[in-house]
């Protein structure tokens, strides 16, 4: 059986006529008639409903459609990991990130790049939890714990302080005695800053939350005081550092990627532009 004319006819079923599926394809709309043709004389099989000028699947058809559409797209992760296997800033880059980095640090930098290298896609994945390099769920990770084990390139790209912060009319307006805080709580899994954090509290929480930017809010609408990121409270004219300026505590950030694709050229210039970034 011709694989291209199965191409042509999942095509036609995608685009849902000839004329889109003709300019799909960049062929002329008897290419595609065509094609259809012979691929009914292929299977003996009525793929479509001619009623005028429109077509529709037979049951047949949609059988047929629902049976080769997985190879359409085996052959579409063939073309893409080809692509991405060249050298070269080719392809797609999946970088997962916590998401309140990704925001204020990386995602400004990584559509520069992007721009500077138009055959690139760039995917940002935001998330807390480790993506797994391993079944292909990003090709670089960055992350505040530096994995311990597994077959893995991992490189040092900067490190983050954390320190105290407040509403400056929260800390003038409340005695210290007063003051409550906002954190993750006293949970077994806490972040590294909330269990530092939890230590000074003595469980004077105002509030808990696990995500980062509703902590900000929370210290924002003058509800107590958490331990924030200083890229996170750089551009907040309304907080201060409550306490010590030294920091409560300085966490290194870590770029993750399989050693298999250390040498790709755009996971390395991709890794570089973190560096500088994060630096």
């Amino acid at each position: 059986m011709d694989w291209e004319n199965i191409r042509y006819f999942q095509a036609l079923v995608e685009s849902g006529n000839v004329a889109a599926a003709a300019r799909e394809l960049r062929v002329e709309r008897t290419t595609v008639t065509r094609r259809l043709q012979a691929l009914e004389n292929e299977t003996g099989l009525n793929l479509f409903d001619r009623r005028g000028r429109s077509l529709a699947l037979t049951a047949a058809g949609r059988d047929f459609a629902d049976a080769t559409r997985p190879m359409m797209e085996a052959a579409r992760e063939a073309v893409r990991g080809a692509v991405e296997a060249r050298p070269g800033m080719h392809g797609r880059v999946k970088i997962s990130a916590p998401p309140a980095l990704a925001k204020a640090r990386l995602i400004g930098p990584l559509l520069s790049l992007g721009s500077t290298y138009p055959d690139l896609e760039i995917q940002m994945i935001g998330e807390i939890g480790f993506a797994s390099l391993y079944r292909g769920e990003a090709d670089i990770a960055v992350r505040l714990s530096r994995p311990q084990r597994g077959d893995l390139a991992i490189s040092k790209l900067g490190s983050i302080a954390f320190r105290l912060y407040g509403h400056r009319d929260y800390i003038a307006q409340t005695s210290e005695e007063d003051r409550r805080y906002i954190g993750q709580g006293d949970v077994p899994d806490a972040l590294p800053q909330q269990v530092a954090l939890n230590r000074l509290a003595g469980g004077r929480f105002a509030f808990y939350t696990d995500n980062i930017d509703f902590q900000l809010t929370a210290v924002l609408e003058k509800g107590g005081i958490a331990a924030l990121p200083d890229f996170l409270a750089a551009n907040q004219n309304a907080l201060i550092v409550v306490g010590s300026e030294k920091p409560l505590l300085v966490r290194d950030i870590w770029s993750v990627t399989h050693n298999s694709q250390r040498r790709q050229e755009r996971i390395r210039t991709t890794v570089e532009l973190l560096k500088s970034a994060l630096r």
